[in-house]
């Protein structure tokens, strides 16, 4: 790792990816060490890393489970101290980091990590955004399932925060997610995003054909 460009924050691992860079998202901590993090994290500079189990950590969850080694570093943006010492927290999605050694292990982990940018960053994407908002239109108008995209067809945020609110929104599978987030490119990341949407509008097409009642008890998920 470039010293230059270390970072160490603690890390909050959980089974599933739930931060993107230019995203947020809502987090109830309650886990005493968790709550002794947090509690340090707002005495500190706000910075927190949102990490992914991998498969098995049910074994050694109250020690250091095994994460993968792509993470989102996250800056909380809001937080709410409840009764018992708990906290609600608002966290917003800096970047992409690249999780290395531990440099503290107890009672929660701090780690050295490095900013990982995305090869196409600076890139124009208007044709992909077209195709993006034309299908989350059909998803949301014919999905049976209840998935909200009317915060991302409205809105003139980046790219960049569209694809990533999309990809943490769709209903997919946590390794899905997490294939999402370690992608290098916004274009690959947008494309995979879209194969994704696809697949679920030809399943609904399918079921739709077949009997347009069934699809109302079929889960895309």
């Amino acid at each position: 790792m470039n010293t230059k460009d270390t970072i160490f924050a603690p890390i909050f691992p959980l089974p599933s990816v739930n931060l993107f860079p230019e995203t947020t998202a809502s987090y109830h901590i309650f886990e005493p060490r968790y709550v002794e993090m947090i509690k340090s994290v707002l005495d500190g500079d706000g910075l927190l890393a949102m990490a992914t189990l991998k498969p098995g950590y049910e074994a050694d969850y109250y020690g250091a489970p095994e994460v993968y080694p792509v993470a989102c570093l996250g800056k909380i943006k809001s937080f709410e101290e409840l009764d018992g010492g708990k906290y609600n927290i608002v966290l917003e999605g800096l970047f992409r980091v690249g999780l290395g050694k531990a440099v503290q292990d107890n009672p929660y982990r701090v780690v050295e990590m490095e900013k990982l940018l995305e090869s196409d960053l600076m890139e124009d994407f208007g044709d992909e955004r077209e195709d993006l908002l034309l299908r989350l239109n059909y998803l949301m108008e014919y999905s049976p399932e209840e998935l909200d995209f009317s915060p991302i067809l409205g809105n003139e945020d980046s790219f960049v925060a569209i694809v990533n609110l999309i990809a943490r929104t769709l209903p997919l599978k946590y390794h899905q997610h997490y294939k999402l987030l370690a992608m290098d490119s916004i274009r690959e990341r947008a494309n995979q995003t879209l194969w994704y949407i696809d697949d679920q509008i030809e399943t609904i097409e399918l079921l739709k054909r077949v009997d347009p009642k069934i699809s109302d008890d079929i889960s895309l998920n």
